[in-house]
C-alpha cells in the first residue's frame, strides 16, 4: 500500500510540474472571439453577394423580355419578376422598373434596402429588331456583288 502512495505522489509532483501560464487560456479565448467575429462577417459579406448577383439576374432576364417580347406587355412581366423574387438573405423589398425609352431601347432598374444602405442596379440594351439586322445583310450583299464585279473588270480602287 505504501508503495502505491509513492507512486500516485510521485504521479503528482510529475503533473505539477507540467504547468502553463494562465495567459494561454485568455489568449486563446481572444483569437477564438476575434475567428467567431471574421466568420460572420464572412457570411454576411456572402449572403450580400447573393441577393445582388440573384437580383442582377433577374433584372438582365426582365429586360430581355421585354426586349424580345411578342405578346406580354411590361407590366405582365413586371408583375411575374415580382412574384419569382425568392428567398433574399440581406435584402428587402426588392423592386423591379421596367421601360421602352426612346430611340428603340429598353431600360430596367431593380433596388433593394440593405441595413445600411440602398442597393440598385440598371441595365440598358437595345430592343431586338431582326428586319433591321436583316436589311443590313442584304445592304452588304449588295455592295459586295458590286465592288466583286469591279474587281473582275480591274476598275475596283
Amino acid at each position: 500500500m505504501r508503495s502505491k502512495n509513492k507512486g500516485i505522489k510521485y504521479l503528482w509532483r510529475k503533473l505539477q510540474q507540467k504547468r502553463y501560464a494562465a495567459s494561454y487560456t485568455i489568449e486563446m479565448a481572444y483569437i477564438m472571439a476575434v475567428f467567431c467575429f471574421m466568420m460572420v462577417v464572412l457570411v454576411q459579406k456572402a449572403y450580400a453577394i447573393h441577393d445582388e448577383t440573384k437580383n442582377g439576374m433577374e433584372l438582365q432576364e426582365a429586360v430581355e423580355l421585354v426586349r424580345h417580347r411578342e405578346d406580354r406587355s411590361i407590366d405582365e412581366i413586371m408583375e411575374e419578376m415580382e412574384q419569382r423574387s425568392g428567398l433574399l438573405l440581406s435584402m428587402g423589398n426588392p423592386a423591379i422598373t421596367l421601360e421602352e425609352r426612346s430611340l428603340g431601347r429598353v431600360s430596367g432598374t431593380m433596388t433593394g434596402d440593405r441595413k445600411t444602405s440602398q442597393w440598385s442596379l440598371e441595365i440598358s440594351s437595345g430592343i431586338y429588331e431582326p428586319e433591321q439586322f436583316l436589311r443590313q445583310v442584304a445592304a452588304l450583299k449588295q455592295l459586295e456583288e458590286r465592288d466583286e464585279g469591279e474587281l473582275q473588270e480591274g476598275d475596283a480602287s
